[in-house]
């Protein structure tokens, strides 16, 4: 690789690299964020500025406003008048309680109290037609001049507009104080401060203390008003529930007497304690005659000798076992003597006579249960014929209670409610005379001695801040909706291409160019100013374009760019100028014959040119044309033909280019955009590769995109990407280009080297 002394160049990564390697997202740190301010900081300051100076303007010419403010304390209030709990209960919860209280404050009621107590209609601060300053004057006109345009609109009828002139005044007035009425509740407290903001410092006190004496004096009015109607109230309903007592008393001894009641409470009522005894005593002898009737029906099944009343016979045992004795006896003799034997008679006439008695007294005892159950079978016939009885006369009681005790509960009822009304009525009476109140002043307003608002140095530094932080905003909101190629960051990252460099704005370099001696056109800046900022961007893309191949530098190359006027043109001649300064022969093919500049730029006519060869009206020896630029030489397009597609894409275009890179090193071809014709497209497909132009900051993102993609499909090899007409004062990279005129105004004694010396490191 042939290399200038004094350079150290880089071999870059082949293009294919750039379209192949997959897309990472970019970690945004704090530099990004610091770069787009710096980027967008006239916008941030600019916005600043307007915030700033709008607050101020607006602040100093505010008319200042004063605020009296006055704490009063607002206790509890546990009312004593009718403190009935099923009809007149009161919520005296502390925050229903209190945010009442502060809605009273805010009332328009009060409010209206206040203004006629003060007579502030007269006042100027709402009636400020009195005033006769320039501005309230103006502001007058203004307001009756509006008041006349939008009266054609809606013109109400004469009388109606004449009798509700004063409430319409009323209703405005009384809006007009509550919007400068703040009621401010003290937090974990019972105080309550009252303000009122006015222009006239004097007013505002006066109007917050007045305001907080209303509301005691209302309060202690609404206090007596609702005693003396809750007297009232109570008066007349003694009356009635005193009668109503007095006809439901004698409307139930009446009954009493008639139906033979004397109390039906549980102690004194004859016929339920008669009715339960009786149940109690059929129960249990009902109980018994069961028992007995088990014992029976028992000596009924011949099963006697396991009657409890038997077994339990000491008699009958002792029987039992003297039978059984004897029954041991004789069956002993038996062994040895005969039946006929007289001791076997002997004891054979004991045993019976034993069982003789047993059996008799055995049926004693039986014939004692029967004669049980049968008396208790009769006991339980005549208990329950009672009962029976019993329960038919508490029945009819029963009846009767229900109406009676209709008309005992009623008779109780009115009783409670006279007592508890005549209990009220002395409380009311009690009451009246009390006249202190739950609401006390804790501090009056005073005079204040400064306005309450504006406040300057608050609302500055508001601004200040907010014009910061939003021009701070609006600069990031402008760089989001920026969707231009501005970086090479931006090639290489977002569109996967590799970057060439950066051309900076024209405009930059127009005062040094213009003001060192003789003028050169931007398009010849590097023959003209060879170390101007430009000419240094130039010989940037130069070495890009040599360190493109890996093996030599590319011989062949169009360069074009997505849409018009994106100085493809002045970017094909400043670097075919930059490339023969190595000491390389270059050729500039004009092929673009849509709309041609090459001729121009080196002042020569375009009459004969590519288009002439093409078509076969010329040698390609004659429109070879060389420029005042050593080792550069250049193709005019000539006349302008029907078809440049045609020509470009033809065997004989190709044969032309095939020759030409015989004879020289590097043959750079300037075609039409790439969006919009087919000629870049074409050009492609016969060249070592494309360089594609843009302009910094103004070729979106997007249509540089389909650029690429029109290329890649037709297998085109894009070289890199020249970014064009950068400002340089808002770009990342604006910091080089300022090196570079600092190094080479300390350094002006530096030279090119000569094309001879170059040469040899070719």
């Amino acid at each position: 690789m042939r290399q200038l002394p004094g350079e150290k160049y880089y071999q870059l990564p082949p293009p294919e690299y750039f379209q192949s390697v997959p897309q990472e997202e970019k970690e945004v740190n704090l530099r990004d964020y610091w770069k787009v301010i710096q980027k967008r900081r006239w916008t941030i300051l600019a916005f600043f500025f307007i915030v700033v100076v709008a607050t101020a303007i607006g602040t100093f010419t505010m008319k200042p406003i004063y605020r009296g403010t006055t704490t009063i304390l607002i206790n509890k209030e546990n009312p004593q008048i009718v403190d009935f709990k099923e009809i007149f209960t009161v919520n005296t919860m502390d925050l229903d309680y209190y945010q009442t209280q502060y809605k009273i404050l805010e009332s328009r009621s009060l409010a209206k109290r206040v203004i006629q107590t003060l007579n502030l209609a007269e006042h100027l601060e709402f009636n400020p037609q009195t005033e006769s300053s320039p501005f309230q004057t103006w502001k007058r006109d203004v307001t009756n001049v509006l008041s006349g345009w939008l009266a054609l609109f809606s013109q109400p009828p004469k009388d109606l507009t004449e009798s509700g002139k004063g409430p319409v005044r009323e209703t405005t007035l009384i809006n007009e104080f509550l919007s400068k009425l703040k009621i401010e509740p003290i937090r974990n407290s019972r105080l309550v401060k009252i303000h009122y903001d006015a222009h006239y410092p004097e007013l505002a006190t006066r109007v917050s203390n007045t305001l907080a004496t209303s509301f005691i004096q209302q309060n202690l009015e609404k206090r007596f008003t609702s005693t003396e109607q809750a007297k009232e109230w109570l008066t007349r309903q003694l009356d009635d529930l005193k009668a109503k007592v007095e006809r439901a008393d004698e409307t139930l001894q009446a009954y009493g007497s008639k139906h033979g009641i004397i109390s039906l409470e549980e102690k004194e009522n004859i016929t339920m304690q008669r009715l339960t005894e009786l149940n109690e005593a059929l129960a249990k002898a009902e109980s018994e005659r069961m028992a007995k009737e088990a014992l029976y029906k028992q000596t009924q099944e011949r099963n006697s000798d396991s009657l409890p009343s038997i077994l339990e016979n000491k008699l009958i045992q002792d029987l039992k076992q003297s039978l059984i004795q004897l029954e041991a006896q004789y069956m002993k003799l038996l062994e040895n003597y005969k039946p006929d034997y007289p001791e076997m008679k002997r004891l054979r006439n004991q045993m019976e006579a034993i069982q003789k008695r047993l059996n008799t007294e055995m049926s004693r005892i039986i014939a004692g249960i029967k004669t049980e159950y049968e008396s208790g079978l009769r006991k339980e016939s005549l208990l329950r014929a009672a009962f029976e009885e019993q329960k038919q006369r508490a029945m009819e009681m029963k009846q009767k209670s229900i109406q009676y005790n209709i008309l005992k509960r009623e008779s109780d009822t009115n009783k409670e409610l006279y007592k508890g009304l005549l209990q009220r009525m002395k409380e009311a009476g009690v009451s009246a005379g009390i006249t202190a109140s739950n609401i006390q002043v804790v501090d009056q307003a005073e005079l204040p001695a400064v306005p309450y608002r504006p406040n300057k140095q608050l609302n500055l530094l508001l601004a200040a801040v907010v014009g910061l932080f939003l021009g701070v905003g609006l600069a990031f909101f402008f760089e989001y909706l920026d969707n231009t190629v501005k970086t090479p960051d931006d090639v290489e990252e977002l569109v996967r291409l590799p970057s060439f460099g950066m051309v900076p704005e024209i405009s930059r370099e127009k005062h040094n160019l213009l003001g060192s001696g003789k003028s050169y056109p931007v398009e010849l800046v590097t023959y003209g100013h060879p170390k101007s900022m430009l000419s240094e961007a130039y010989r940037n893309i130069r070495t890009s374009i040599l360190l493109s191949f890996s093996e030599k530098p590319p011989k062949t190359m169009v360069i074009s760019s997505p849409n018009p006027a994106e100085g493809k043109t002045t970017t094909v001649v400043n670097t075919a100028i930059a490339l023969s300064q190595t000491g390389a022969q270059v050729l500039i093919i004009d092929a673009d014959m849509r709309k041609p500049r090459i001729h121009k730029i080196f002042a020569s006519e375009n009459g004969s040119g590519l288009s002439n060869f093409l078509s076969g009206n010329s040698q390609l020896e004659s429109i070879i044309k060389m420029s005042k630029v050593p080792n550069l030489c250049y193709i005019p397009s000539g006349p302008i033909p029907p078809n440049p597609s045609e020509l470009l894409g033809s065997s004989l275009f190709k044969k032309m280019v095939q020759s030409l890179g015989e004879r020289f090193n590097h043959m750079i071809i300037d075609s039409p955009p790439v969006l919009g014709f087919a000629d870049s497209t074409i050009l492609s497909t016969i060249v070592d590769g494309v360089i594609l132009v843009v302009v910094g900051g103004k070729t979106p993102k997007e249509t540089l995109q389909r650029a690429k993609d029109l290329l890649l499909q037709v297998d085109a090899r894009i070289l890199g990407v020249v970014i064009n007409r950068v400002d340089i004062r808002r770009s990342d990279y604006g910091s080089y280009y300022y090196r570079h005129q600092y190094y080479y105004g300390k350094e002006s004694k530096k030279k090119e080297l000569p094309a001879s010396t170059a040469e040899k490191y070719l």
